[in-house]
C-alpha cells in the first residue's frame, strides 16, 4: 500500500498497519490497570472479572440497573463507610467493617481506589434447602 504522505510517498505493509493499531489499542487499554494494591483487595472472581476475563454468571449476584448497567452484589471490608457513600457507592448495609453494596465495573474501581477499603469481594445468592 502507498500513502501519500503530505512530503513524499510512503509504502507500507498491511500487517505494519495492523501490528500499529494493537500496539495503539493496548497502550490505550493499559491505563485501566489495576495496581498491585488493587489487585490485593478482590477476590478472584472479581479481578478475573475486572480483568475482561470470561466468568461464570452463576459466580455473581448480578442485576440490571433501570439503565441496562449490570450490577454486582459485593461484600466490602473498610471501616470507613462514610468515605465508600462519598464515593457515589449506594450502600446497603453497614455492620462493624463490613458493607455491602451493588455495583458496576466503574463503581468498583473506585472503591477500590479508596484508602480506607481493605478487601472486595463477591456476594452470593442464597437459596433455602
Amino acid at each position: 500500500m502507498i500513502i501519500n504522505v503530505g512530503f513524499g510517498y510512503l509504502r507500507v505493509r498491511p500487517w505494519t498497519i495492523i501490528a500499529s493499531f494493537l500496539l495503539i489499542l493496548v497502550g490505550c487499554s493499559s491505563t485501566t490497570e489495576l495496581t498491585e494494591v488493587e489487585r490485593q483487595k478482590l477476590d478472584p472472581p472479581l479481578l478475573m472479572l475486572l480483568r475482561g476475563e470470561t466468568v461464570a454468571e452463576s459466580d455473581f449476584d448480578a442485576s440490571l440497573r433501570k439503565d441496562g448497567t449490570r450490577e454486582y452484589a459485593v461484600i466490602i471490608r473498610s471501616k470507613n463507610a462514610d468515605e465508600v457513600k462519598s464515593a457515589g457507592i449506594q450502600v446497603g448495609s453497614v455492620f462493624s467493617d463490613v458493607i455491602t453494596a451493588r455495583v458496576t465495573i466503574a463503581e468498583l474501581r473506585k472503591i477500590l481506589s479508596l484508602s480506607s477499603v481493605r478487601a472486595v469481594q463477591t456476594s452470593s445468592k442464597n437459596y433455602p434447602h
